[in-house]
């Protein structure tokens, strides 16, 4: 600390912008991360359309090899998929990329906290990409007063409850082994498709009204209705990792809780251990004093640097999903035959 007050006060200034050049950085390859796997998803769903296109029109139009990473929008099959191979040992054939999805998900949110939500997931891109618009037109967001808001968060709690209690609890493993052979299951994700390109005006009103209110309030879908964040939330509170703050080096500015997306009050807690962090960051980047706020291990003293928990998350992530595809846990054991039976007959299966 004295050999920075050594420093003439214009040359501090100037340190501290380039270090915050260099942390703002970090939230850029952050936004290029989620647009990126957006963009990638948006490419793998046109080919899927076209896979599915191909037997809808009985070889009319080119075949096009299915994307098995279209799976990762079938998170109750994947949850109905985990509970059979730790019961029986059985690695779904059916959607097995959905389920490898799912076990990195799960992992990565234990070891870096629900840095899924904030890095990875494109619904948490398209509703921070949301938000931000709606701040840049209307000129800021608006925050829910507390008694509404604690109410509204626990809806995604009731709705991960309902899907918890209806597969896990209810569903015998039996049972859910036969949901995985289902006609259903097989062309669950043609079905998914079919949903999207045939919505209903009470589905579409739903869905207008999430893009709205996340117009307006941060977060809003993620913050009250995602049942799959809530799940990611519970598990990060056990992370081994958490942002701290450093009360004898903070100086109170309030930067921090500002810039939170999720409205926790950082500038207050020592440390954020709380289902609502998305490891997004931001409060770090914006700390304008050195080591006051930092992510560090839960049992360590050593700060970790910003880039080297991005990196450790995105290499834990894609190297499950590249184990899973070395060891043949990826594409579907269902053969083209299968594809061309079922999918012309999708409207008479049902769940």
């Amino acid at each position: 600390m004295s050999r920075l007050m050594a420093i003439p006060v214009p040359h501090r200034r100037g340190l501290w912008i380039r270090k915050l050049r260099r942390r703002l950085n970090l939230i850029l390859a952050r936004n290029l991360i989620q647009v990126g796997i957006s963009l990638l998803l948006l490419l793998k769903g046109w080919q899927f359309y076209q896979f599915v296109q191909h037997f809808e029109t009985q070889g009319a139009t080119p075949y096009v090899d299915r994307p098995a990473s279209v799976e990762a929008f079938l998170p109750i099959s994947a949850l109905v998929s985990l509970k059979v191979w730790l019961f029986t040992g059985l690695f779904d054939p059916i959607h097995p990329a959905g389920l490898a999805i799912f076990i990195a998900v799960l992992i990565v949110s234990w070891l870096f906290g629900k840095a899924f939500c904030a890095w990875l997931c494109p619904i948490g891109a398209l509703a921070e990409g949301l938000w931000r618009f709606g701040r840049r037109v209307f000129g800021r967001n608006l925050a829910l007063p507390r008694l509404l808001d604690i109410p509204l968060r626990s809806v995604k709690y009731l709705l991960l409850l309902f899907f918890i209690n209806s597969v896990v609890i209810l569903m015998p493993v039996q049972a859910s082994a036969l949901f995985q052979a289902s006609p259903y299951n097989k062309i669950a994700d043609v079905k998914m498709l079919q949903f999207f390109l045939g919505l209903d005006q009470l589905t579409l009103g739903v869905i207008l009204f999430f893009i709205a209110g996340s117009l307006f309030v941060q977060n809003f879908w993620c913050r009250y209705a995602c049942p799959y964040g809530a799940l990611l939330g519970l598990l990060a509170v056990e992370s081994p990792f958490a942002i701290s703050r450093d009360p004898a080096l903070c100086t109170n500015c309030q930067l921090c809780t500002r810039a939170c997306p999720n409205r926790i009050d950082v500038a207050r807690a020592q440390s954020i251990i709380t289902p609502e962090c998305t490891s997004c960051l931001n409060c770090v980047v914006v700390c304008p004093r050195q080591d006051a706020l930092t992510m560090r291990a839960i049992f360590g003293r050593r700060a970790i640097n910003p880039r080297l928990f991005a990196a450790g998350l995105l290499v834990a992530f894609f190297g499950i999903l590249a184990i899973a595809q070395i060891t043949g846990h990826w594409q579907t054991s269902l053969t083209y035959p299968e594809f061309q039976a079922l999918i012309p007959r999708a409207e008479l299966f049902s769940h």
